[in-house]
């Protein structure tokens, strides 16, 4: 019978019978202990073969790893049974133009933090909790919708269509418990700008959106727009297949929202969007678009030019998660607005935002405040980005922001990552679309193949981090570690392979 175990050093190393490299394990790694002797652990672990036609297909790889190593001059086991591993795994996901990403805590509690515009966060979730189905739903402890841009929120309904796939490797069966949002429902496109979020109030020289929605499933699907609508209807088949959800409107203080990762140590704070009132009514300002043709027109702002588009944005939620002396900072689409009101807080002591891990705001816009980036000081920055067509050419990442993150980073070799440019492909050739059959055959192109998901992964037991990521090669990871002895004194240290 197999234990479950999980890869408890940086690096394992997975070899066969003769003592062949078949995979490099990660710390916090499942894997299925099934045998062992003095010197070796016989394990089975989740792998992926792809067929002659690209297709690929789940099995069982069986291997051996190291049972024990030597650390810091102690002797230490590889691996762990599950319930002694304390590692929070943090994954960001490359969704091309868009934002996801996955938390799995330690004891088995599930985040996801937004989810991209399209099907493949549906895919990653696929391929990490495999074996899901309508019967063994895998439960989301949270789905945390930073905002209400498409690419941000649009492909958490593909997990809903996931389901009715007709193949079972693309197939995820989910179970929201809890959803949080901001509170901004987008109206159809057709509803002018000062409307599209429903009632404001006025309040002095500010425009205060009061129209706020929790409960997603009661607003009238015709008040919403086609990307809501899609969510809407993604939330009310869960619920009538799975159960109730609770919805959260999360402003500045709503800590208490994630109170259910408190057991395991791990703090949550809601420092966004930051909300205001106007006539008694709560509710988020209007925000201001920036200046357009000046250079670093970000820095500035057109009197009186109320933005629908930087109000979603400014008023993303803010997550910042600490476990144990790791701070990781997750800042949605900020804007420079918002940015400079939490850099004024966190000057006056009234919060804090430095942070190891920060997860850059709006996939590496041109709006962002060099005082925010200082503020936060990271270790480790990820832009979320993918210019894949001309629809959503952003210039993602500006070569301003990512040159003023490592000027602000903590550390003079700051890690800066972009998902995009972290998968990797390889050369398919020329290739044609497969057709129904009897269709005519479609424009021939040349291919490439994914070869390597666009992930960067983060682990800790909160006062180790390693962060690396993965290639082509399922036996080369680009990998850092720091050591973390306490809160913003993380030290570089050499990452440990075994094996």
């Amino acid at each position: 019978m197999s234990e479950p175990y999980c890869v408890d050093v940086d690096f394992a190393v997975l070899r066969d019978a003769g003592n062949t490299a078949l995979s490099l394990l990660a710390w916090g790694d499942r894997v299925s202990v099934v045998g062992r002797t003095d010197s070796r652990l016989e394990v089975t672990v989740p792998a992926w073969r792809t067929g002659p036609d690209g297709a690929l297909t789940r099995f069982e790889q069986a291997g051996f790893l190291q049972r024990r190593t030597r650390v810091d001059g102690r002797t230490r086991d590889v691996a762990v049974p599950v319930a002694d591993s304390k590692v929070l795994q943090v994954t960001f996901v490359d969704v091309q133009q868009g934002d996801a990403t996955l938390v799995q805590t330690p004891g088995g509690k599930v985040v996801t933090v937004d989810g991209g515009e399209n099907v493949m966060f549906a895919r990653f979730l696929a391929s990490r909790f495999p074996g899901t189905g309508a019967d063994r739903r895998q439960t989301i402890d949270a789905m945390v919708v930073s905002h209400g841009d498409a690419d941000h929120f649009g492909g958490l309904p593909e997990i809903r269509e996931s389901e009715t796939n007709s193949s079972p490797r693309k197939r995820f069966f989910a179970q929201p418990v809890r959803v949080f949002h901001n509170g901004l429902v987008k109206r159809p496109s057709s509803v002018p700008e000062l409307e599209a979020f429903g009632a404001t109030k006025k309040s002095g020289s500010r425009t205060v959106i009061t129209g706020l929605e929790t409960d997603l499933t009661a607003v009238p699907a015709s008040t919403m727009n086609k990307f809501f609508q899609a969510w809407r209807r993604a939330l009310t088949g869960w619920q009538e297949d799975g159960g109730p959800i609770e919805f959260r409107r999360l402003a500045r203080g709503s800590d208490d929202a994630f109170d259910f990762l408190a057991p395991e140590g791990i703090r949550v704070e809601v420092l966004g969007p930051i909300q205001t009132s106007a006539g008694g009514t709560p509710g988020l300002a209007y925000l201001r678009a920036p200046k357009r043709g000046v250079p670093m027109a970000h820095l500035g702002y057109e009197p009186g030019s109320l933005s629908a588009s930087h109000t979603v944005n400014g008023h993303s939620i803010v997550l910042r998660l600490t476990y144990g002396n790791v701070r990781m900072l997750f800042a949605g689409d900020l804007n420079n607005p918002v940015e400079e009101a939490l850099v004024k807080d966190h000057d006056t002591g009234a919060l804090d935002l430095t942070s190891e891990v920060f997860k850059v705001p709006h996939h590496g816009s041109h709006e962002f405040s060099a005082e925010f980036l200082r503020a936060v000081s990271p270790l480790v920055s990820v832009i979320s980005s993918g210019d894949e067509n001309s629809r959503v050419e952003y210039i993602h990442p500006r070569a301003t922001l990512v040159n003023s993150l490592g000027r602000y980073s903590r550390d003079d070799a700051g890690l800066v990552f972009v998902t995009e440019m972290v998968a990797f492909f390889e050369t398919v050739g020329w290739s044609t679309r497969q057709v129904p059959p009897g269709k005519p055959a479609g424009p021939s192109f040349f291919g490439f193949r994914r070869s390597a998901y666009g992930l960067v992964r983060v682990r800790t037991d909160g006062e180790r981090m390693l962060v690396f990521t993965d290639s082509g090669k399922r036996d080369i990871k680009e990998a850092y570690a720091y050591e973390v002895a306490s809160p913003g004194t993380a030290v570089p240290v050499p990452v440990r392979k075994v094996g």
